[in-house]
This record gives C-alpha cells, sequence and structure tokens, in this order.
C-alpha cells in the first residue's frame, strides 16, 4: 500500500472537508444516541446507567493496559508495507485477547469492590465485546491515511444505527440494563462485518514488523494507560463513595455538558492528526495549521460551551426528565469548562502526530496527580458539585500546560494567539451578560410541560446564538475585517449561496 504525495496547498481544505465528515458523523451518532437517550431515560432506571456506566468505565480502564496504538504508529509510517500491515492487525489481536481474559479475571473482584453483583456478569458481556472488536479489518486504517473521512462515516454511523434500534428494542421488551449491553454488542458486531466489506484488504498474523511499530505504541501505550486513569477516577471515585445512581447522574451529566468537545474538537482533532502527518512527512512547518485551527475551534466551541451552561436548566428537563435534575449543576460547570479544551486537543494532534509523545505523558502525568486528590477531596465534600469542580481545575491546568509547551516550539507568542481569539471570547461575554440581565442566563425555567419547556429553551438558545453573531460581527468589522475565521465562514456562506443559486452571496 503507497500513498498519495500530499498536497500541502490544498491541507486546508483537505482538512475542512474531513472534518465536515467526521462532524457529520458525530451529528448523525449523536442524534442517534440522544433519540435513544430520552426513550431509554423512561423506559430503564437511573441504577441501570450507573451499572453499565461503571462496567464501561472498567472495562476501558483495562483495555488501556493493553493500548498499543498500533493504528496511530501505522498511520505515522511514510510508505507502509503488507507486513507492517499485517503486524499491526495481529498486535491488534493479540492484544483483544490478553485484555478479554483481563476484564474476565477482574469480573468478580470488580463486583465485590462496588458491591454490585450485578456488574460481574456485564463484565463478562463488555469482556466479549471487546473480544470482538480486536478482529476488526486493519485495511480500514486507510480511511485515515488518505483522509477518506467519508467511508469512515459510513462506518461508523450504520454499525451504530443498528445498535440503537436493538438497544431500543430490548428496552422496551425487558425493561432493564441488558439493553445498554446488547446495543453494544451489536455494534461491534455490526462494525467487524463492515470493515471487511468496505475494505478489500484482509491480514494475515504475522509479527514480522513489530521493529517498525512497536517504539512509537510503547509510548503512546503509556499515554493512553494514563489518560485512562485519569479521565475514568470520576466514575471509580463516585462509584466507590456514593451510589450507581450518582455515577450515572454525572456521567450523563458530563456527557451533556462535553457535547461541544465530542462534537467539534473531537472530530477536528482526529483530522488534524492526519492533517499533521501529511505536513510532517512533507517537512512543512505546522505553525499556521495550529493557528487557524485554534481561532476556528475557539470560534466555535466557545459560544456552544457557554451557551449549553446558560440554558442547563431547561435543557436536562426537555432532554432527561424531572428524575435527572441532579444533573443540571453537572452540565453547568463542565459546558463552562469545555470551552477550554481547544488548546489541548490541538496541541495533543500536533504531539502525536510528530511522534513526541514524551512530552503528552509528562502533561498528563502531572493532570492526573491534580485531578484524582481534587476528586477525593471535593466529592467527600460536595458530592457530584464537588467532582464537577475538580475536573473543572484539572482541566484548566492541563490547557496551560499544553499551551506552555506548545506555543514556543511552534514560535508562537501568547499575544499573537491571543489576537486570534479575543473576538470569540469578547463576543461570548456579551452574549452571557445579555442573557444575564434578561434573567435567562443560569436561571431554572418557569415554563410547565414539555412543550413550554422546550419552547423556553429554544428561546434562550435562539436568543443566545443571535446575540453571539451580532457582537462577533461588530468586532470583527471594528478590528478592520481581519482574515481570519469570520472570513473563512463568510467564504464558506458565499459559495453555498451560489451553488444554491441564491443572489447576494457575500464578497470577501
Amino acid at each position: 500500500m503507497t500513498d498519495p504525495e500530499p498536497d500541502a496547498a490544498s491541507l486546508t481544505g483537505r482538512i475542512a472537508k474531513s472534518t465536515g465528515w467526521i462532524v457529520a458523523w458525530r451529528f448523525a451518532t449523536r442524534n442517534l444516541g440522544l433519540l435513544s437517550t430520552l426513550i431509554l431515560v423512561r423506559l430503564l432506571d437511573p441504577a441501570d446507567f450507573g451499572l453499565v456506566a461503571l462496567g464501561t468505565a472498567f472495562t476501558a480502564t483495562v483495555d488501556a493496559l493493553s493500548a498499543f496504538g498500533v493504528q496511530d504508529a501505522l498511520m505515522r509510517l511514510a510508505s507502509p508495507s503488507r507486513d507492517s500491515y499485517d503486524t499491526a492487525f495481529s498486535l491488534g489481536l493479540l492484544r483483544g485477547l490478553l485484555t478479554a481474559a483481563m476484564i474476565t479475571a477482574g469480573a468478580w473482584p470488580a463486583a465485590m469492590f462496588f458491591n454490585e453483583p450485578r456488574l460481574a456478569t456485564v463484565l463478562l458481556a463488555l469482556a466479549a465485546g471487546t473480544l470482538i472488536s480486536s478482529f476488526e479489518n486493519i485495511g480500514t486504517v486507510d480511511f485515515r491515511r488518505h483522509m477518506n473521512f467519508q467511508k469512515e462515516f459510513h462506518l461508523q454511523v450504520l454499525s451504530r444505527v443498528i445498535g440503537v434500534v436493538v438497544t431500543v428494542a430490548v428496552a422496551i421488551i425487558w425493561h432493564n440494563y441488558w439493553a445498554l449491553i446488547g446495543g453494544i454488542l451489536v455494534t461491534r458486531v455490526a462494525r467487524l462485518a463492515q470493515s471487511y466489506i468496505m475494505s478489500l484488504y484482509r491480514p494475515c498474523f504475522t509479527l514480522r514488523a513489530w521493529r517498525g511499530l512497536i517504539g512509537f505504541s510503547l509510548w503512546n501505550w503509556a499515554v493512553t494507560v494514563l489518560a485512562q486513569v485519569r479521565d475514568r477516577a470520576e466514575s471509580f471515585v463516585i462509584g466507590r463513595a456514593l451510589t450507581t445512581t450518582d455515577v450515572a447522574v454525572f456521567s450523563v451529566g458530563q456527557e451533556i455538558g462535553s457535547l461541544p468537545v465530542t462534537e467539534v474538537i473531537e472530530p477536528l482533532h482526529r483530522a488534524l492528526f492526519s492533517a499533521f502527518v501529511l505536513l510532517n512527512n512533507a517537512s512543512e512547518k505546522p505553525r499556521k495549521l495550529y493557528l487557524d485551527t485554534m481561532e476556528a475551534g475557539f470560534l466555535i466551541i466557545l459560544p456552544a460551551g457557554v451557551g449549553i451552561s446558560l440554558v442547563a436548566d431547561p435543557l436536562v428537563r426537555v432532554m432527561l426528565g424531572e428524575r435527572w435534575l441532579d444533573a443540571i449543576p453537572i452540565v453547568q460547570i463542565m459546558a463552562a469548562v469545555s470551552t477550554i479544551s481547544v488548546f489541548r486537543l490541538v496541541s495533543d494532534a500536533f504531539y502525536s502526530a510528530v511522534g513526541n509523545l514524551r512530552m503528552t505523558f509528562v502533561m498528563m502525568a502531572i493532570s492526573a496527580m491534580v485531578r484524582i486528590p481534587l476528586l477525593l477531596i471535593l466529592v467527600s465534600w460536595y458530592g457530584l458539585t464537588g467532582a464537577a469542580i475538580a475536573l473543572g481545575v484539572a482541566s484548566l491546568i492541563d490547557q496551560l500546560l499544553y499551551l506552555g509547551a506548545t506555543l514556543p516550539r511552534l514560535g508562537i507568542a501568547a499575544g499573537e494567539l491571543a489576537s486570534r481569539l479575543w473576538r470569540a471570547a469578547g463576543a461570548c461575554a456579551v452574549m452571557a451578560v445579555c442573557l444575564s440581565t434578561m434573567g435567562l442566563a443560569w436561571a431554572p425555567t418557569t415554563s410547565v410541560g414539555i412543550w413550554r419547556q422546550t419552547l423556553d429553551l429554544l428561546s434562550r438558545s435562539a436568543m443566545g446564538a443571535l446575540l453571539y453573531a451580532i457582537a462577533l460581527t461588530l468586532l470583527w468589522l471594528a478590528a478592520g475585517r481581519p482574515d481570519g475565521a469570520e472570513n473563512y465562514l463568510l467564504r464558506i456562506a458565499g459559495r453555498l449561496r451560489r451553488k444554491l443559486g441564491i443572489s447576494g452571496a457575500p464578497q470577501c
């Protein structure tokens, strides 16, 4: 398998197109997930969600112990051979067997630790899912190597659709946590089948090329282990100190609050990794790409995160119902915190692409050493709200660490980065102040009934979006219409209008 020559001139367009497909995939899967969640929260007990959240947290942590990151290592090779692909598949298969065995061995001790007998059978089912995933076709890595994320979209969405259908059907029939487990397993089986349908590559078992993959993979493994320890700590701390219901409330609140990250920045991270790899292989400087991405990402994620935080009360009532009101402060805190995640994720994509995972490991170790003690202390003092505060403080430290390490390496001054971001920050401040003045920010809804609460949510959201757009436009004009993210969005709007045959396309 050979790669096409990287086209540096069109790289920004390829990133935008790739990110668009990943965002579309996230949008489709999240809407499917949202639909199933809106149904499931009315069919299942919160404790069912908490039980599965504990199981998936335990499984992900064990999975990280054997995660060598061979696919990322394969992507970084300029011209990977057939042996490289087959070795990557074989290492992944061996890893899956080892992980499934470790989860199985830990199932009953984990159930005893959390005083939850049902957890053992949940973990056995998740171990089977891990084993299924290990047989996926390694040939699908070429979708990312060539930034062909349209195929990634189809690979991800169809299996997700099948899994959601099964989850809802089982929930209607059984009304218990096996609906969630069944959906996970069916999704993995469907994805396995798709990987061999969509890629003609047929892997063989060999370890001949392990030396070319293992160096990068060992650092990737260390980073992955630390990431799982850090990112899953809240589930273990809450599950041990509080109840499975509290685990569910925090997990769902964190998921809603983190929507700007999961729907925008993580897809961007996936595309950026491929783009930074192309630049690195072509010996191109990533400085401009880094700054452009930071500006565009901040322009989108800041109002999204702050906006979700502002309307958390009606949002939780409409999406989840009255049984989940304890998640409101979690959503408010986590959504506000999510706005700064762009700094870490864009920098992480750069370090991963250039193979400097030692820096990532050091920063993640510091982050874990801050996060876990904070969780232990603040959960014991303030419960679920304390957990959200702990994650917020730890996240702020993360961003500062990454910025402090990345900006000097790329020759970017802090003032230069700030000059790219201040307009979005100012517009967002205007939005928050205006909504607060009108009594629509961080305020409980006074509407009664799902339809009136939905109308309240939509009106607050529309008002916030309008205020942000107006303030951003005015600040951009006052700054002299710089050729930044706003101008890029206008050019996209102009192209769309011309394609639709609408006159008066904006001229930039």
